[in-house]
């Protein structure tokens, strides 16, 4: 299916034209399949189209379908540059005007404001911590333990929430598509919530001599990497269907999740399997 900005008109190629019979008209030679632009076309998405479908040039057209110009690749390749540099910034909720020598007072003002956030995401997670501080005091080891489960969790739900932050960008999928998307990630999340549960498991069983904990933090770890995997592509899609940017705010959210999940299923497992770690 073409862009909504795309169209199909109609060209005369100079060989065509050349080689044609005398008694054929234009209608007759003319390339219908020629992929087209409105003059009111945002230029992320005319260069989305050329790279989606391997264009050198792209015709130009008026509402009333007349050729009016045309955009080469190298009048788009800038433009594809910036909106990949600032979807990049966006990620790590930056200002898409931020370079390393930007003077200290606009690097402070860029930066500031989400660490802001993100400092206010953190006493939730620790939050979640506080509910269990008798479990930690009874099972001090399991402190150590706390940022495994976490962080695995985050580098999962990052995983997931880039692609589908590309996707979303590339217009490869639209939220309509959040079934599928959800239903393939949560695939990848049980397999690799299994293979990295086990590997922890076995590590923390034989680090400590105990296969309780061996236990509680694979089965944390299962349930955290599934979580992670339907946070990165829910968070996206919701805020996309939300006219937000998911580039600007997803991985705020979904490190949240992840970190609020991790330590529930962590420190809550361990709860229930408390006296055998003691």
């Amino acid at each position: 299916m073409l862009d909504r900005h795309a169209r199909l008109i109609g060209l005369v190629d100079l060989k065509a034209l050349i080689l044609a019979d005398l008694e054929q008209t234009i209608e007759e030679i003319m390339d219908r399949s020629v992929i087209s632009v409105r003059a009111t076309a945002d230029q992320e998405e005319v260069a989305q189209l050329l790279q989606r479908y391997d264009l050198v040039s792209l015709p130009v057209v008026d509402e009333e379908e007349r050729l009016i110009g045309i955009v080469m690749i190298d009048d788009v390749i800038d433009v594809i540059e910036e909106e990949a540099t600032e979807d990049i910034y966006r990620l790590a909720q930056m200002s898409s005007d931020s370079e390393i020598y930007s003077p200290i007072p606009e690097a402070v003002r860029n930066r500031l404001p989400w660490l802001v956030v993100n400092l206010g995401t953190a006493f939730l997670a620790s939050s979640v911590v506080a509910m269990f501080e008798s479990t930690i005091a009874s099972a001090a080891v399991l402190a150590a333990f706390m940022p495994i489960v976490a962080g695995q969790g985050g580098n999962a739900g990052t995983q997931t929430m880039t692609i589908m932050v590309r996707s979303l960008a590339l217009k490869e999928i639209e939220p309509r598509d959040t079934l599928w998307a959800l239903w393939h990630e949560a695939r990848v999340g049980i397999i690799n919530g299994i293979s990295v549960g086990i590997l922890v498991a076995l590590i923390a069983g034989f680090w400590q001599h105990n296969p309780y904990l061996g236990l509680v933090i694979g089965l944390a770890m299962v349930g955290n990497l599934i979580v992670a995997a339907i946070a990165g592509v829910l968070m996206p899609m919701m805020l996309k269907a939300l006219r937000i940017d998911p580039a600007l705010a997803s991985s705020i959210f979904v490190t949240t999740f992840t970190d609020i999940c991790g330590f529930l299923l962590f420190l809550g497992l361990a709860t229930y399997f408390l006296r055998f770690l003691i």
